[in-house]
């Protein structure tokens, strides 16, 4: 069958060789079955919805993690990566290192990593309902699209009334919050575009004060000035209002140091201590006894990163247990273990102070297994079976490529190394070897000396064994409690071997002729006939006549008999 044909979108890059129509055709391909980052029609750059659609977050059923997608909104590129943008506005990504385009985010696996992580968090903290209470569960970036004018305090600090709206984190500022948080940001968050909020930045009458009362009939905002002036006759007498509980003049000092440890900025005042403290050393000094009943009040409105101190700090690494900007974070874990460090949420201090409660922490730990166990009981894990098992057979076969490569890699290094100790060890011996013939004569008598001399010691050291086993095995019958048999077999078993008679002594019972060292035909042994000890006589036990035949009885073991069984009394 003929081959399928290669779609062709230059002819000039086919005429000078390249795989350009390859590349083009696999990456069309790509995009049908990925997800990918895409500006809308009428705008300039990405906002939190598109990453909130690219993430997979449903605002409706998980709107406490639309600060995932605000993080990945604001997280600069890599170093090892680059955006580009298609005139459709289509995002892809330029791996310089590797030198090829991707329509997959190079934080991606990061951040979905995060965003399972505080799923599981967040199924765990509905069981912890004193800190479930402080979550924000409305979907604010809904609220921000469709009332584009809603008046709330500042997301940031929670504390200042809200002046300002950033059009791409879909988030309402104070004035502070906004500058510390975008002025001298280095990711996109120096590109972002703001709106006033028209509703609730300034008194609606006058356009000129901040905001004081607000009147339920009219549902409007005034000073006290416009407020008085407009309510003073008719029936708006009647109305129902209400002080407005934050506003730009309940502003804290944002400078204040931690009294602790003297360092980083004051992020809480304790209302007993009355001492200024940051998220660590809270818990530090209130973790045990009477102090742990205190309360504390919220007095840094921007907690700055602890690497730059220059941008206010948005997330908590879990790791590394510092407070940290989005760029910072993304900066130093760029590469190595460092990329697998996960983090939480910081900009509502109060719920992050929470969170890092060793007590909470402690319920964290035992109740995400029950968490998981719960949601294998609910869902199973069929869903994703088949695609583990490709998953896991790829896997093995990539670690066994990649075993086999590194075996290669050092084997060569392991033989690289063997042939430079070869040649080093060469190298020594020939500059110690002697030079001239004359002096190679000298040390080759000198060592052949040696040798015959230990050779000679040695032949006689083994002469004087060899003549040792054969008289003890000789004048093994002259004891009438030995057994020459098993005497004879227990020295064979030595060292040595069995030794014959006629190799280890002459004719006449000497040394063999090399290693005699008595005059030939006298025998310096005698058997036990022509002993003068016993003259022959005791040949039987006392008080009998009659002689025992002890070959067939292990004497050895004599402990087991007594003597009168011995002597055959009984």
């Amino acid at each position: 069958m003929e081959e399928a044909k290669q779609p062709v979108f230059g002819g000039e890059a086919e005429r000078i060789g390249t795989r350009l129509d390859l590349a083009t055709d696999e990456f069309l391909k790509e995009t049908k079955t990925c997800r990918a980052l895409q500006i809308p029609p009428g705008q300039d750059q990405l906002t939190a919805m598109e990453y909130v659609s690219y993430l997979g977050i449903n605002l409706q059923l998980e709107p406490e993690l639309a600060w995932i997608a605000r993080e990945m909104l604001a997280a600069p590129m890599p170093p090892q990566a680059s955006l580009k943008i298609s005139k459709a506005g289509v995002c892809y990504f330029h791996d310089l290192v590797n030198d090829y385009y991707t329509i997959e985010h190079p934080l991606t696996q990061r951040y979905l990593k995060v965003l399972e992580r505080q799923r599981l968090d967040l199924l765990c903290l509905r069981t912890k309902p004193s800190v479930n209470g402080l979550l924000f569960s409305q979907p604010d970036m809904l609220f921000h699209k469709q009332f584009r004018n809603l008046q709330i305090p500042c997301q940031a600090c929670g504390v200042m009334q809200s002046t300002l709206k950033c059009n791409q984190c879909l988030m309402s500022f104070c004035q502070s919050c906004a500058d510390s948080l975008h002025k001298n940001a280095l990711g996109p968050r120096k590109n972002h575009t703001f709106l006033t909020t028209a509703c609730g930045s300034l008194c609606s009458t006058c356009t000129v004060k901040k905001p004081q009362v607000f009147c339920a009939n009219c549902e409007d905002y005034f000073c006290f000035k416009c407020f008085e002036d407009m309510h003073r006759r008719g029936n708006r007498l009647q109305h129902k209002s209400m002080l407005v509980s934050v506003s730009d003049g309940d502003i804290i000092e944002p400078q204040k140091r931690c009294e602790e440890c003297e360092d980083r900025p004051a992020a809480f005042a304790c209302d007993y201590c009355l001492d200024n403290y940051c998220v660590q050393c809270f818990w530090k000094c209130h973790f045990n006894g009477h102090r742990r009943q205190h309360t504390a009040s919220k007095v840094a409105v921007v907690p700055m990163c602890n690497q730059c101190q220059n941008v206010r700090a948005t997330i908590f690494s879990e790791q590394t247990q510092e407070l940290m900007c989005t760029e910072c974070f993304t900066m130093l874990h760029a590469k190595g273990n460092r990329m697998l460090h996960l983090f939480m949420d910081s900009m509502d201090l109060l719920i992050l102070l929470e969170r890092l409660d060793p007590a909470f922490q402690e319920h964290m730990r035992r109740a995400r297994p029950r968490i998981l166990w719960a949601l294998s009981q609910l869902q199973g894990w069929v869903k994703g079976i088949e695609a583990r098992r490709n998953f896991k057979k790829r896997k093995d076969v990539v670690l066994m490529i990649q075993r086999r490569w590194r075996g290669v890699l050092t084997r060569r290094r392991l033989l690289g190394m063997l042939h430079m100790h070869k040649w080093r060890r060469r190298q020594v011996n020939n500059y110690f070897l002697p030079k001239t013939a004359a002096e190679r004569r000298a040390v080759k008598q000198k060592t052949s000396a040696m040798l015959a001399a230990k050779d000679v010691t040695t032949r006689a050291a083994n002469q004087s064994l060899m003549e040792l086993r054969s008289t003890i095995i000789r004048t093994s019958s002259a004891d009438p409690l030995e057994d020459p048999s098993m005497t004879k077999d227990s020295m064979d078993g030595l060292p040595g071997g069995p030794l014959s008679a006629a190799t280890t002594f002459g004719a006449t019972g000497g040394f063999p002729g090399g290693a005699q060292t008595m005059p030939a035909g006298v025998s310096p042994y005698t058997n036990y006939d022509q002993s003068s000890r016993f003259n022959g006589s005791m040949t039987g036990p006392i008080g009998t006549g009659v002689k025992q035949d002890l070959a067939n009885k292990d004497i050895r073991k004599t402990g087991e008999n007594t003597l009168r069984q011995i002597t055959r009394l009984d």
